[in-house]
């Protein structure tokens, strides 16, 4: 597959939006590669000066969205549990679930994915992960 075939997703003229929802709560419109990362250690590093695992356990994803204001929306989800959902929905308003796989990944699968996503690589990742259904 050509690098041509792996750029950026588009719907015609439209540009995707990139959001990352990070585990304790925030979102971050266009994160950076920091950004991402700083996401995946706060899954993989437990060490929070007064959390517990009760703590740790109710907030156990942070997850990354890629999408388009008239077209599908893609996200990325990583657990404490060391697993990823890949998904994917008609629109932004979650009605229609098209697909969804979940993989076990670890810190820098995670992070890779994320980054692919963010740059909208959508075939990127299809490539690696075709039973996704994306």
């Amino acid at each position: 597959m050509g690098t041509s075939a792996l750029k950026g997703a588009a719907l015609g003229d439209q540009k995707g939006w990139v959001i990352l929802a990070e585990r304790y709560g925030g979102d971050t419109a266009d994160p950076s590669d920091a950004d991402l990362s700083r996401a995946v250690d706060e899954l993989f590093d437990e060490d929070l000066e007064g959390m517990e695992e009760g703590d740790y356990e109710e907030h156990p994803d942070a997850w990354l969205r890629y999408g388009f204001d008239e077209g599908p929306m893609y996200i990325i989800t990583g657990s404490r549990d060391e697993t990823a959902t890949l998904e994917k929905y008609a629109d932004q308003d979650y009605e229609e679930l098209l697909a969804s796989l979940v993989v076990d990944v670890d810190r820098r699968t995670l992070l890779q994915l994320w980054k692919w996503l963010a740059r909208g690589e959508v075939e990127r990742i299809k490539s690696e992960y075709p039973e996704c259904g994306w």
